[in-house]
């Protein structure tokens, strides 16, 4: 490895650190996982910038390692099949229309991966533009200590040794960089010994310097941690959801409560820690459904009750069906406020706990009571094990208005309405859905009306209907202004009003990351995060969940797929007609076509059972390939000089020799400058390396070219001459 490469692989290096560190609060306070991968992913982008791949080269290059990374987190699938392909692209068509609609709410999280991998991408090809052509990475050295530092300030983020290993990296990359810069200015070469001087003395001041700031007595800090004093300063618009109670001057008090008969006015902010949970993800936390709409609020119906007995740790048999079994995931909580009734994960399963009680949960409102001694108790600590629903978006997209004839008389009441409803709120329920096919697509279409027609979403002005007036008459018609009672109570009326059965949901929104337990995320719920939404019924399909509030995401897991089944294929295939025989040829040439065909397939499938060698072996000669272009030089010699002795001895190889040279010549920074003459470009060469080497192949190649004297030029000389300057050039 020559100087010059040895000097911008440690500055490439130092800047992939740096990067990494400025990864790292990012990861972890979006709740991002796959840290490595996102870091691999730097890793290969500054060895292509480093070994200077062309771009035609490295896109696909990294558009493949994206691809596979989102395929491996999100699905399944082999990368190799065609699945995989068909999911790539339809998912790429559903965020694509839903950026152009400006769904954002609608872009799906493989999507959202994607779109980072991209700002990645624009961030180091940034960063290599800085390194190749400014050589200063000052300003995002500078961004980076500040965000970093801003981060471990004011959000659970430890940044302590990170702010280090960034102050470390980013000095030695900014002081090799102003080497580099010296040398190529003053168009010298640096000596070994001098580089590696530097580079040692740099290394050493910043090691004592952060020896003697970690012993050295530090003074405590000048004023208090702000992070308690911000979060105690909230204003009373943050995250206020439905609640019960009243509060001084008439307000309601936010959290939790049973009584929902009358919705509407102001809420009185609390911030009160209601529980935590240790869960690897967000999730929507569960109590209650309510079925009966009464024009001023919620109750349940006098259905009877149907309640179900459970132990601690046996499987529940709720109305929601979990996930895959390999998807089970566990949340941890802890109340610190009493209430008698587990908070539910979306695809509940069991809850496990150290302190003896048994579960009760009843069918017709959905909560889940913890009872002791027949009597309800309060439970602290306990487990739950969950796992996330996935729906098939292609089942979905197929639910047909027909289906609907086909419910039992148990969905009636989920489809409950007043009398005294409004005939406006049913014509604007059918002017939403007005043309769409599907029950889904009725009701997507519903959950995307508020986002686009103006609603505002505001705890404190939310109008409370007096005498006759129907509270989700004056919402959608009148004041447009409200929260997520009016919101969700909204949708559910206007699903009902199009004969698609809806519940009314009672819970609390995921809350904030306080802190990390074994790098699982710790949510804190406080009363400002209860909240309500919405389940609609699908015949064939069950509930699924909806979040029409404006400013909350609550979206279902899909499952995007697009194989066709064998009965549907079988459907569209049209029986065959009878054909009159074929004559011989014609049967020759169709077994030769069979056989052909199956030689195909189990070529395929040859490779297929053994695709995992395939894939290591072209990401090894990939590698191979990487490293023998970055130090093309050391060999091209090799390889260039045989070929053109195998050549025959005149003007068509000489031509080619001598523009192969001018080629080599530049690739090695002794390009020929705008407007110089050949002849004096020559004579800059041979300074460069002795001899008149340049000058012989200069001399001969314009008079062949200019003179047409190609048949008297001695080419066995200027052939040595030519494998010369190649043999310099690669020593």
């Amino acid at each position: 490895m020559s100087k010059k490469t040895g000097l911008s692989f440690f500055i490439y290096f130092s800047v992939f650190v740096l990067m990494a560190e400025w990864l790292k609060p990012v990861i972890e306070l979006t709740d991002t996982d796959h840290l490595y991968l996102f870091t691999v992913f730097l890793l290969i982008s500054f060895l292509f910038y480093f070994v200077r791949l062309k771009w035609y080269y490295a896109a696909p290059l990294k558009l493949v390692l994206i691809c596979w990374v989102i395929i491996s987190i999100y699905t399944d699938l082999s990368f190799f099949s065609l699945d995989t392909f068909s999911y790539l692209i339809e998912a790429l068509r559903v965020n694509l229309t839903a950026l152009v609609t400006c769904e954002w709410l609608e872009v799906t999280d493989p999507f959202r991966t994607f779109l980072f991998f991209l700002l990645l991408w624009m961030t180091t090809y940034l960063l290599n533009y800085w390194i190749r052509v400014r050589k200063n990475i000052l300003l995002f050295f500078i961004l980076t200590i500040l965000f970093i530092t801003i981060l471990d300030t004011f959000s659970p983020y430890n940044g302590e040794k990170s702010i280090v290993i960034a102050l470390i990296s980013g000095f030695v990359a900014m002081g090799l960089l102003y080497a580099q810069k010296i040398g190529s200015e003053n168009k010298e070469h640096v000596k070994a010994s001098f580089l590696l001087g530097s580079i040692g003395s740099l290394i050493g001041i910043l090691v004592f310097s952060g020896t003697l700031a970690v012993i050295l007595p530090k003074a405590g800090p000048s004023w208090p941690d702000p992070v308690p004093f911000l979060t105690s300063a909230k204003p009373t618009t943050s995250n206020v959801e439905g609640g019960t109670g009243t509060g001084s001057g008439g307000h309601r008090k936010v959290g939790y409560g049973e009584n929902d008969e009358n919705l509407g006015g102001a809420f009185v902010a609390d911030d009160s820690p209601v529980f935590t949970a240790a869960v690897p993800t967000k999730q929507y936390w569960k109590i209650e459904t309510k079925d009966t709409y009464t024009s001023k609020g919620w109750i349940q119906s006098n259905t009877e009750a149907q309640i179900s007995s459970y132990n601690v740790g046996e499987i529940i048999q709720s109305d929601i069906t979990p996930g895959e079994e390999e998807r089970t995931a566990i949340a941890r909580i802890s109340m610190l406020q009493e209430y008698p009734f587990v908070m539910q994960p979306y695809g509940i399963k069991r809850v496990d706990a150290l302190e003896p009680f048994t579960l009760s949960w009843n069918e017709t409102n959905q909560k889940i009571s913890t009872f002791n001694g027949g009597s309800t108790v309060p439970i602290q600590n306990y487990d739950v094990a969950y796992s996330e629903p996935v729906y098939s978006l292609k089942a979905l997209r197929n639910t047909k208005v027909e289906s609907l004839d086909s419910l039992t008389t148990e969905f009636d009441r989920y489809l409950q309405l007043p009398e005294t409803l409004p005939n406006r709120v049913r014509e604007l329920a059918t002017s939403i859905t007005d043309g769409d096919e599907s029950l889904y697509e009725k009701a997507k279409s519903i959950e995307r009306y508020f986002r686009q027609n103006g609603f505002r979403y505001d705890q404190q002005l939310a109008s409370i209907p007096e005498g006759d007036t129907d509270y989700v008459d004056q919402f959608l018609f009148d004041t447009k202004v409200g929260y997520c009672d009016n919101f969700s109570t909204s949708m559910v009326v206007l699903l009902r009003s199009e004969g698609i059965p809806a519940r009314w949901v009672k819970g609390f929104a995921p809350g904030e990351i306080v802190q990390r337990e074994d790098s699982v995320p710790v949510y804190e719920i406080t009363n400002n995060n209860a909240h309500s939404w919405v389940e609609a019924y699908f015949p064939n399909i069950g509930w699924i969940t909806f979040e029409p509030t404006i400013g909350f995401s609550n979206s279902a897991n899909f499952n995007y797929d697009l194989d066709i089944q064998t009965d549907e294929l079988e459907a569209q295939t049209p029986t065959p007609t009878p054909t009159p025989p074929k004559p011989k040829p014609e049967t020759e040439r169709a077994e030769v076509s069979e056989k052909f065909t199956e030689a195909m397939s189990n070529s395929v499938k040859w490779v297929l059972d053994r695709k995992a060698l395939f894939t290591w072996s072209i990401i090894g000669l990939a590698f191979i390939g990487l490293i023998a272009y970055r130090f093309r030089r050391k060999w091209l010699s090799n390889v260039l000089i045989p070929v053109f002795r195998v050549r025959k001895n005149d003007w068509d190889t000489f031509e080619k020799m001598y523009h192969q040279l001018l080629k080599q010549l530049h690739s090695y920074g002794y390009g020929k400058e705008q407007g110089q003459t050949l002849t004096d470009y020559a004579i800059q060469i041979d300074s460069y390396f002795g001899g008149n080497h340049m000058r012989k192949l200069t001399s001969a190649y314009e008079k062949g070219f200019y003179g047409g004297n190609k048949k008297e030029l001695d080419y066995p000389t200027m052939r040595e001459s030519w494998e010369n300057l190649i043999n310099q050039l690669s020593s």
